[in-house]
């Protein structure tokens, strides 16, 4: 049973998918013919045995033989000896001609093939037209990648240097403020801390490679954002200062920061380190430890809940989110725990 194409013009075979000899179905697909700009999908009227293919892209006239099916074990006959296959369907004029890979391509990509302008023969378009299609244009404006100067590759080499040289654990725990407690949060945190690190001094200090080294005073270290990336200033002689001091030196350091005053002696001696997140409207977060010192505390926004009292009335409570990164080389969870339950002490004290 030849099968032939639709009278009138020329067409080529843009793929086969069976070859001579195999054995086909009835209705299976085995070639894709195109003619003019459009393509027809070529399916076995019966079931038999495939031969005589023409070669791909050979033109040929419509109307003649493209291949022959004998009818076989394949399956039974179904339809008369000869099928007629229309090359150019004149229903769906609109249809590109384009191969099986290249229908495969825009599909994935999502690219209509009626924007493509086919380069294979007859204008049909290939897989590479395709590709190109997808890609961007010589003259489109793309952003250059800029090398990382500054103060931003500093910050980068120690960021990458504290994710491979730590065990990094985040404990998270919430602090009850008192209800006179509204403002200099950050200021607040250091003062406790300060007590806090005092009782627990395996979290007070510096490594030198394997080898802890514990600080004989506190000095922490605040995370200031500037234009130029992220800061760490350390605040000195917070023993017996209240938080509105602590606020002072806070704003001093963050002024000369966004100045670019900052000396080197301002970032010598840290021993602890403590960011704020919460008027970013952040609530939790793992806070990347500051090196060579061995944990941070990140500070997240403070909310107002309802909650009850002893009595069952409900009473507002203001919340604050702590997350403590600490070093587990170093420190194992159970003290950096205890760390942490008495900064929620001291920060719930009415001074604090």
């Amino acid at each position: 049973m030849p099968i032939v194409t639709e009278p009138g013009g020329e067409a080529v075979v843009t793929a086969w998918f069976v070859g001579d000899g195999d054995p086909v179905e009835p209705g299976q697909l085995i070639a894709e013919v195109q003619a003019e700009k459009v393509s027809q999908d070529v399916e076995a009227p019966i079931g038999g045995t495939l031969d005589g293919c023409i070669p791909i892209n050979e033109p040929v006239a419509q109307g003649d033989p493209i291949c022959s099916v004998t009818a076989g074990d394949a399956g039974p006959a179904t339809g008369g000896e000869t099928a007629t296959v229309a090359a150019a369907p004149r229903t769906t004029p609109e249809r590109p001609v384009s191969s099986p890979a290249a229908r495969r391509v825009a599909r994935e990509r999502g690219i209509d093939l009626a924007l493509i302008a086919g380069t294979g023969p007859g204008g049909r378009i290939t897989e590479q037209d395709v590709l190109d299609a997808a890609a961007p244009t010589a003259d489109a404006e793309t952003p250059e990648a800029a090398p990382m100067t500054g103060l931003r590759a500093v910050i980068a080499r120690n960021m990458r240097q504290s994710h491979h040289e730590t065990a990094p654990v985040t404990l998270m725990a919430t602090a009850r403020l008192p209800e006179a407690a509204t403002t200099r949060i950050t200021a607040r945190v250091a003062t406790a801390a300060q007590r806090a690190l005092t009782l627990h001094p395996d979290l007070n200090g510096t490594h030198e490679h394997d080898r802890f080294v514990p600080a004989a005073e506190v000095s922490i270290c605040v995370a200031i954002q500037t234009d130029a990336g992220l800061v760490a200033p350390v605040l000195r002689d917070l023993a017996g200062s209240s938080p509105t001091e602590v606020s002072d030196g806070i704003e001093a350091l963050a002024a000369k920061a966004r100045a670019g005053t900052l000396a080197a002696v301002d970032f010598e001696g840290g021993t602890f380190t403590i960011t704020n997140l919460g008027a970013q409207g952040v609530e939790w977060f793992t806070p990347i430890i500051n090196l060579p010192q061995i944990a941070i505390l990140g500070i997240g926004l403070v909310s107002t809940v309802p909650t009850f009292d002893e009595d069952g009335a409900v009473v507002p409570r203001r919340l604050l989110p702590l997350s403590l990164t600490f070093d587990h080389a170093f420190v194992d969870g159970a003290p950096a725990a205890a760390f942490l339950a008495t900064l929620i002490a001291e920060l719930g004290r009415p001074e604090g």
